[in-house]
């Protein structure tokens, strides 16, 4: 069985024994393990020609079997017999399938990009020799391409051409292409045409269309630069410009930075050349700004920078987006000094991270220590607080305006109501949203109390609206909740009082059934008065009934007086708008809880310019106190129980006394009356411990 003969088996081994040979007679290729021993081998060198003689026998793991020269005294060792058979395989298959893939061709121009010369294809070849003596050179293989130009094929396996062979083939009208199968050792040598015609990596080292590419390459750098001293003698002009742009944010924006300190880091004056049309302070603080705004691990480059200053349009047109080629071209011939806009903003980065006042990563991108960062941070915020604020502004007016029906009253022009405000609070609007005295503070609170109250009164959760509107229009939507609300209060009356009557009618209905089976008459006996019930039927017994439901009393009452003042500009009125009862809770009477259902009325403000369109009658402080559910004197009881008992013991005695309160109402009304204490604190007890147990505390 023949030995598969791989490309690696064509080369000596580390130990430089040989294992492939050609035959004698017929040329082919031998392998060590396929001939007969010593001379009987009939192999020759690839190289030299030279008889070789086979060592294959005895045992093979004492000895390596190779090939090995006849012993000559006339003639050194061949060591390019590998190199000779891999460019006899190659003229092989080249000439057997008379082809070979030429790969894809570029030249680099002078903007650095890539200019394609030739795409890859397959060419016909014909009259393949192999290494035929060209001159001074023997190339691997010649060949004659299709366009009748000679093809030197250049066979890589470990090194490529040297240098001296490279300087001599750029002197000959030739193309050269090498074809490297370094990586390709493993494969057997009968599976290496398709590997050397197409599929190794290959490369055109010179030919033609590269020299015509060249050529032309060179000739348009050569017009370049007749244009160039031109060119820069006009960009040096645009770059020693004096006239500036004056941007009022920028230069506010550069005072704050040399105010902050870094004056020393900064060029303040203003009439050196720059390729910017603001002056150099004003785009410095912009580079200072944007990194002390940048958080790390966040960093900026140069030309993230550079893409911030163009969207203010500072960069000079003529001198923004100039290759680094071009500006070292003008700096090196016409003008040391002269950078673009990209090159301005690098250097001064460059200068900043020499100060140590910024820091650079290995990808050259820029952040600022925490110290540094936090002192513009600082200013940034001051810088934006007035934008912020005219934006919380804006929205909390939006909320409130959000709540209100096309009904109501027209809106405020924004602007016209701020400045109206900021009068009524003392100070300007610049200074209303600048500065931190509390009063912008008091507005948006004020704002905000003005959104609650509304959502409230829309859940009829809130009766009065508040006190400060804030000059708002708000008048219409307030008097809308609060009918709304009294509408609803009478809408839950009206149901109660129809069920409390339909109650009743049951409850009489229920007697009248009872006394069927008692008396003859019952309709006689439901109307007559009993002298036991207080000058009353049985019928107004089962009706009145209710009075005394649960184990609690129930008194009904009303204000005598026709008239009453409204609270907010004490003017009286005796226009009623509505009624509603208020369920109070009142000291017991024998052992039973009593409740007082008082009907307050709803009465209508005259005054014109009050506020209070519908105020609640008051029934005064030491009866019915304002918005409390008990009397002024249970409420007392209440409050005296707290102080003497506490919370829960005071709560278990009040629900024995009939007045059932919890212990957090027990404890909320001793808060309510306590005043605050106005004398000096001379001793404080912060906390309390041993020194030893028993034995010795102390208290700090």
């Amino acid at each position: 069985m023949a030995t598969t003969i791989t490309l690696a088996d064509l080369f000596p081994c580390d130990d430089g024994t040989v294992l492939i040979a050609r035959d004698a007679v017929n040329g082919s290729r031998r392998h060590i393990s396929e001939v007969a021993n010593g001379l009987r081998c009939g192999c020759v060198c690839f190289g030299c020609g030279r008889d070789l003689i086979a060592r294959n026998g005895g045992d093979i793991s004492l000895r390596r079997h190779s090939f090995a020269h006849r012993p000559d005294e006339l003639s050194a060792n061949c060591a390019t017999a590998g190199e000779t058979a891999l460019h006899i395989l190659g003229k092989e298959i080249i000439a057997r399938h008379g082809r070979v893939t030429l790969p894809e061709t570029w030249m680099t121009d002078m903007d650095g990009r890539r200019r394609p010369v030739t795409t890859r294809q397959s060419i016909v070849l014909t009259d393949v020799r192999l290494e035929s003596a060209e001159g001074d050179l023997i190339p691997d293989i010649v060949a004659i391409g299709p366009d009748g130009r000679k093809l030197f094929i250049e066979i890589r396996n470990t090194h490529g051409c040297p240098p001296e062979k490279l300087e001599k083939l750029r002197s000959m009208d030739v193309d050269v292409l090498e074809i490297d199968v370094s990586s390709y050792r493993a494969h057997a040598l009968d599976d290496l045409d398709e590997v050397i015609l197409d599929l190794a990596p290959r490369m055109v080292i010179q030919s033609a269309a590269l020299r015509a590419m060249a050529t032309r390459i060179a000739d348009e750098r050569a017009a370049r630069g007749e244009t160039r001293q031109t060119d820069g003698s006009a960009r040096i002009d645009v770059y020693r410009d004096r006239q500036m742009q004056h941007s009022p944010r920028a230069a506010e924006l550069a005072d704050e930075m040399i105010a902050l300190g870094f004056a020393d880091y900064m060029d303040l004056d203003d009439m050196q050349p720059s390729a910017f049309r603001v002056p150099r302070r004003q785009w410095q603080a912009a580079v200072l700004y944007r990194l002390g705004v940048t958080v790390y691990p966040d960093k900026v480059g140069a030309v993230a920078m550079l893409e911030r200053l163009r969207e203010r349009k500072w960069p000079k047109r003529e001198l923004d987006f100039m290759s680094s080629d071009d500006t070292n071209w003008i700096a090196k011939h016409i003008a040391p000094d002269f950078k673009s806009a990209y090159e301005e903003v690098a250097s001064y980065l460059r200068l900043l991270q020499r100060a140590g006042v910024v820091h650079e990563d290995l990808a050259g991108r820029f952040y600022m220590s925490q110290a540094e960062r936090d002192t513009i941070s600082k200013a940034a915020r001051e810088r934006s607080r007035p934008t912020v604020r005219r934006q919380e502004l804006d929205d909390a007016l939006e909320e409130i305006r959000d709540l209100m029906v096309p009904g109501d009253e027209g809106w405020v022009d924004a602007d016209a109501w701020l400045d109206d405000r900021a009068g009524e609070l003392g100070t300007t609007v610049a200074n209303l949203l600048q500065q931190d005295d509390g009063r912008f503070d008091h507005l948006m609170g004020t704002l905000k109390t003005i959104r609650t109250s509304i959502m409230m009164m829309q859940r009829f959760q809130q009766d009065e609206p508040p006190e400060d509107l804030a000059g708002l229009p708000l008048e219409s939507l307030f008097l809308r909740l609060q009918i709304a609300r009294f509408d609803a209060q009478e809408r839950a009356e009206k149901e109660r009082d129809h069920n409390l009557r339909r109650e009743a009618e049951d409850r009489v209905s229920e007697a009248l059934q009872a006394a069927n089976w008692v008396v003859s008459d019952p309709i006689t006996w439901l109307d007559t008065v009993r002298p036991d019930s207080g000058g009353k039927t049985p019928r107004e017994l089962a009706a009145d009934s209710l009075d005394e439901s649960n184990g609690v009393i129930i008194v009904s009452a009303r204000a005598a007086a026709d008239r009453r003042s409204c609270p907010l500009c004490n003017r009286m009125s005796d226009r009623v708008h509505s009624r509603y009862v208020r369920k109070i809770a009142d000291l017991p009477c024998a052992g039973t809880r009593v409740q007082l259902r008082l009907s307050a009325r709803r009465f209508i403000c005259e005054m014109t310019f009050c506020r209070r369109r519908i105020f609640v009658e008051r029934f005064g402080e030491l009866v019915v106190p304002e918005r409390s559910r008990r009397t002024a004197r249970l409420d007392t009881v209440v409050h005296h129980l707290g102080l003497a008992l506490g919370g829960r013991p005071a709560a278990a005695f009040a629900k024995r006394l009939m007045i059932p309160v919890s212990n957090d109402t027990l404890i909320r009304a001793v808060r309510r009356r306590s005043a605050a204490s106005d004398d000096a604190l001379s001793v404080v007890g912060v906390d309390d411990w041993a020194f030893r147990r028993n034995h010795r505390y102390g208290t700090g």
